[in-house]
């Protein structure tokens, strides 16, 4: 058994050691908020990461995804995408597949790999539940949790929100914890109207977004109106994902973990 424990560790070791690029892929924006935040995002986790990390997004800029990536292929690296996405939606889906399928045909002597979106973390579940807990304060039975997403055509993204929901109310221990979504059903006013209860006072929404931009400034828009529309309902909306720092260790362990089956399959 020590042979084998050995063995994996030698195995962890070199897929570690071996040059890496991690392309760190964002949706891109037309709103010089988001545009800076990601900017900044990604100098964070150039600090933080051992890897050679460099970026570049799907839309929003004067190149194709595929020419981007080319731009940025070193000799003897392997080439990791990260997706900065929130969930597995038509963008992860198909379009940087796509892209990476193209680079893999015009670069056929790199090793191109991807990670899961950033979304996918098991751990996104905790850091949804800590803020929870900053915002609230306490959690009781007079609270309740909407984390508030996109919404995709993709099934698939939306039950991972979902899923998360339902794992941060097992972390918390206490308020009904639930997803609502700004493009597709169920949307905020439909879920704060099941919510409508006698026990139920206050509502803290996280917005399950990474960066400000026009969209985040039409859900404050949305949450003042029903505020006025639901006076019962101690409306909170917490602040975007991206700022945080307890991101970065998932992105890290994200490109740690598919190095590590990349070779080991190999």
């Amino acid at each position: 058994m020590a042979g084998v424990a050995s063995s994996g560790v030698l195995h962890m070791n070199a897929a570690l050691s071996t040059p890496t690029t991690v392309f760190l892929c964002g949706h891109g924006s037309s709103d010089r908020r988001s545009c800076l935040a990601f900017g900044e995002l990604v100098e964070r986790f150039r600090r933080y990461s051992n890897f050679r990390i460099v970026s570049g997004t799907l839309e929003f800029s004067e190149r194709l995804l595929d020419e981007q990536i080319a731009l940025q292929v070193a000799p003897g690296h392997r080439f990791v995408l990260l997706p900065l996405f929130l969930a597995p939606g038509m963008h992860v889906g198909e379009d940087l597949t796509e892209a990476l399928r193209r680079a893999r045909r015009a670069h056929p002597q790199v090793n191109f790999l991807h990670t899961p979106c950033l979304g996918e973390h098991e751990s996104m579940e905790a850091i949804l539940s800590e803020r929870v807990r900053r915002l609230a304060g306490r959690t009781d039975e007079h609270t309740a949790v909407v984390i508030l997403a996109h919404g995709s055509r993709r099934e698939e993204a939306n039950r991972l929100v979902q899923d998360i929901a339902d794992g941060v109310w097992e972390n918390l221990g206490g308020p009904l914890v639930t997803a609502a979504f700004w493009k597709i059903q169920p949307d905020l006013r439909h879920t704060l109207r099941e919510l409508v209860h006698p026990s139920i006072r206050r509502v803290l929404i996280l917005p399950y977004f990474l960066f400000e931009g026009g969209m985040t400034d039409r859900i404050t828009w949305e949450v003042d109106r029903l505020a006025n529309e639901f006076p019962k309902f101690d409306l909170q909306l917490d602040t975007v994902l991206g700022p945080d720092n307890h991101l970065l260790p998932l992105m890290q362990d994200l490109v740690e973990k598919t190095l590590e089956s990349a070779f080991a399959i190999a």
